[in-house]
């Protein structure tokens, strides 16, 4: 059984996190994580951790958000505002809002294609 391509999970990833489905989005960035080595497996880590403090707060559970999010915040601080297609900044912008209180929203991924 070959393991599935880690761009199109990325992508997928992406596009199930902006849908909502955070716990999804999760398994198709660990699936990436896996499989990635050196940064790029510290990346796919922050955005799983990102995907796991949204799956507390759908799930009303304000500690684990902030727990998860601390974690995985802590990883994006390691990366320049834009990294793989994705604004970073506005991603730490809105789940810091999020995890204040201060924005109901949940955060949505802005990607472009690199390059």
């Amino acid at each position: 059984m070959s393991s599935p391509d880690p761009e199109l999970a990325y992508r997928a990833g992406i596009r199930l996190f902006n849908e909502g489905h955070y716990w999804h989005a999760h398994e198709q960035w660990e699936a990436c994580w896996l499989v990635a080595t050196g940064e790029e497996a510290r990346f796919y880590k922050a955005i799983i951790q990102a995907a796991a403090a949204l799956v507390k707060w759908q799930q009303g559970n304000p500690r684990g958000l902030a727990l998860n999010w601390a974690k995985g915040r802590a990883r994006l601080l390691t990366f320049p505002d834009h990294y793989r297609g994705l604004d970073l900044a506005a991603l730490r912008a809105s789940l810091d809002r999020l995890v204040a209180g201060e924005e109901g929203a949940p955060p949505m991924l802005s990607f472009s294609e690199p390059g």
